[in-house]
């Protein structure tokens, strides 16, 4: 089965604009980003919808957010093919430390969720997480889980958990929701740990 890389973005514009003074470029950038069903802007979205100033951008940027998740993943027009095992080594490696980071980073909120520190640390704590989630996507080089070995596909179900945890924060006022995308979340960790201490 091929392993399939992806090229790289092709909105790159749409995500700079994401950032632009103006708050209707940035809405209608985002919203030109979910009709292009552009996944791959997913990072970029979020830190609009959490934090952009301007009410309607983070209103856009959310639906957006929605919009993009229940399209596939896949566009045929965004990747080349190759044959199994050539993927780089380090595309490999740099996955791999980049995934450890964003776990590590998740027990760090987690630490700060439940250790009283008030709620600064918690916010911080929430950053780096995304911060990490971000650098994990922009170091994944395939677009197909389909030739992950068994910790790395554990790792990438407790990132994606990790990834829509953050996204619960940002979009729901809903304590059930948060609760249970953290439970989801917590429990994805908590099963790629136990992959990792089998496999090594």
């Amino acid at each position: 089965m091929p392993i399939v890389y992806v090229n790289g973005p092709p909105n790159e514009d749409l995500v700079h604009s994401l950032r632009d003074s103006d708050p209707l470029l940035r809405a209608g950038a985002a919203i030109t980003l979910a009709d292009r069903g552009d996944y791959f802007a997913l990072p970029d979205l979020l830190v609009a919808a959490r934090s952009d100033a301007d009410r309607g951008v983070r209103d856009a940027a959310r639906v957006a957010i929605m919009a993009i998740r229940t399209l596939p993943s896949l566009q045929e027009d965004r990747v080349v093919t190759a044959q199994p095992g050539t993927a780089p080594e380090s595309v490999q490696e740099t996955r791999a430390e980049a995934s450890a980071g964003t776990i590590y980073t998740f027990r760090a909120y987690v630490s700060a969720k439940h250790g009283g520190e008030g709620v600064g640390s918690e916010v911080s704590a929430i950053d780096g997480m995304h911060a990490a989630v971000i650098s994990y996507v922009e170091v994944w080089g395939r677009d197909s889980v389909t030739d992950l070995d068994e910790v790395e596909l554990a790792a990438f179900l407790a990132i994606r958990a990790i990834a829509e945890h953050i996204n619960a924060l940002s979009l729901y006022e809903c304590g059930a929701v948060k609760f249970l995308s953290y439970k989801a979340a917590r429990d994805r960790v908590a099963e790629y740990d136990a992959v990792r201490n089998r496999c090594f």
